[in-house]
């Protein structure tokens, strides 16, 4: 479907640069969607929920990047240091996992040590 959508895009993005006027309207409308959508992005960011102004403005960047190439450049960059971030914060969470692991391994086995020796009954000699 994704790419559907995306072969009837460029067909159609074909279709208007082929009139100059045409183009330079579609060029200008995706220009101030994209500018609406970041600036309602940056005017969001304060809210004290989180997400929706970051949201927006991402979406605003990538309308922009549809057409403009800086905006293009800005959003390559932008997702490889997402990319990183989330590579670094994987290995830190493994690390993390991993420690957590060996520390609770070590005081489990030794709860259940005392658990044992104190529940364990003590053998009575039975004299006959």
């Amino acid at each position: 479907m994704r790419l559907r959508l995306k072969i009837w895009h460029r067909r159609q993005r074909y279709a208007i640069r082929q009139h100059p006027v045409a183009n330079q309207l579609y060029r200008l409308a995706v220009g101030i969607a994209g500018t609406v959508l970041m600036l309602a992005g940056l005017v969001m960011i304060p809210l004290p929920i989180p997400g929706p102004g970051w949201v927006t403005l991402f979406l605003g960047l990538a309308v922009l990047s549809t057409e403009f190439t800086w905006a293009h450049r800005a959003t390559s960059f932008l997702r490889a240091r997402l990319h990183q971030a989330g590579e670094i914060g994987n290995r830190i969470s493994a690390r993390t996992r991993a420690a957590v692991r060996a520390y609770a391994d070590d005081h489990i086995l030794a709860h259940a040590h005392i658990a044992f020796a104190r529940f364990t009954p003590v053998a009575v000699a039975v004299h006959a």
